[in-house]
């Protein structure tokens, strides 16, 4: 099944006009909009790389993962985002703090993302304030990518609450 979220409404429009209502034309016109937006030496050094990598292989009837290729993409499948269970208007009241390692630059960049879509706000590069509790899918998360130790989580109570 298609995600049209990824095509723009001028895409849709145009290729519904002159479709002439065949799904197979309608189809292909979206891919032909679409591949259009990227540039073909970007695409041509992605494949390149896929194919230096062992990750893909061209076949009879096009490309393909290869044994390699599907454990890569079930390795990154670690860094899906989870949606936010919280609505825009939750209290802020949980303080994320992490120091995660350079060499874990692009799990670092999953958690800023991740904080990002639960709607925290940075206050730095490394703590930030928004709704909690945090999901215990984030936290199986964390210790599932190894990062667990580098994250900290503090709630914030309110001015007249006591301890």
């Amino acid at each position: 099944m298609e995600d049209y979220n990824k095509h723009t409404l001028t895409d849709l429009v145009i290729a519904t006009l002159c479709s002439c209502r065949s799904t197979r034309i309608f189809h292909q016109i979206l891919r032909e909009r679409t591949e259009a937006r990227y540039k073909r030496a970007s695409v041509d050094s992605t494949v390149s790389r896929l194919i230096k990598n062992k990750l893909v292989e061209k076949t009879s009837t096009g490309w393909k993962l290869t044994d390699k290729g599907h454990l890569a993409q079930q390795k990154n499948r670690f860094l899906d985002y989870i949606q936010s269970p919280f609505k825009k208007d939750s209290p802020k009241n949980t303080l994320v703090a992490f120091d995660i390692p350079e060499k874990n630059r692009l799990k670092r960049t999953w958690v800023r993302n991740q904080l990002k879509i639960f709607n925290y706000t940075m206050m730095q590069r490394s703590l930030w304030l928004g709704p909690g509790p945090l999901p215990k899918e984030f936290t199986k998360r964390l210790n599932s990518l190894k990062i667990k130790e580098y994250v900290k989580t503090f709630e914030i109570l309110p001015k007249d609450s006591h301890i």
